[in-house]
């Protein structure tokens, strides 16, 4: 529905987010699998899907559900040139796929973030879960203090398992989704 007016209202292109992504997210989640070719199928300008894209593997997926692009946020935040402390990066990067809390289900905003003892101690919270102060995200961000605010990232923190350059990153993503698209056609020939 929000893709939708976005297009009714002149937007040149859609990022679909998923609810498994980090960050803001409607209270009744949809995932990337569902929401992708949901709004391919009602707008007609480029999507980019986010929200458990980290590679060329769940690039192709994303490509295959319609996706004309990607968006790797939490990816990107672990990324080596990331300006974010590296303790930071060391939580995405120990974490699984289970390590992230769903904040405020029933108030708004909803949020994703990364599984610590602060996001774990609100995640029953009937009362809505304020973000918290400047102060503690600036702390977070190029201090280190896990307990200072909370930290977004999605569901694919549990498939990064390490640091690595931006260029890097791409370039294994780009190749991994060439040999798996390439792989899929190989494997799947249409029969003639």
């Amino acid at each position: 529905r929000a893709a939708v007016k976005a297009v009714a209202a002149g937007v040149d292109g859609i990022v679909a987010e998923g609810g498994e992504g980090g960050g803001f997210k409607a209270s009744r989640d949809v995932a990337s699998m569902v929401l992708t070719p949901l709004v391919c199928s009602r707008v007609d300008v480029p999507v980019v899907t986010a929200g458990g894209i980290c590679d060329g593997r769940s690039m192709a997926a994303a490509f295959a559900l319609g996706a004309e692009g990607v968006q790797m946020g939490t990816r990107m935040v672990s990324a080596a040139e990331s300006p974010v402390h590296d303790n930071y990066k060391a939580l995405v990067v120990d974490s699984s796929e289970t390590s992230t809390v769903f904040l405020n289900r029933w108030h708004k905003p909803s949020f994703r973030v990364l599984a610590t003892p602060r996001s774990e101690a609100f995640e029953h919270a009937e009362e809505q879960v304020t973000l918290g102060s400047l102060e503690g995200i600036l702390s977070l961000y190029f201090d280190g203090d896990l307990d200072a605010a909370f930290a977004f990232g999605g569901q694919v923190a549990g498939r990064i398992d390490r640091v690595e350059s931006v260029e890097e990153i791409i370039r294994s993503t780009v190749e991994e989704f060439h040999t798996v698209v390439g792989d899929l056609a190989r494997g799947y020939p249409v029969p003639r």
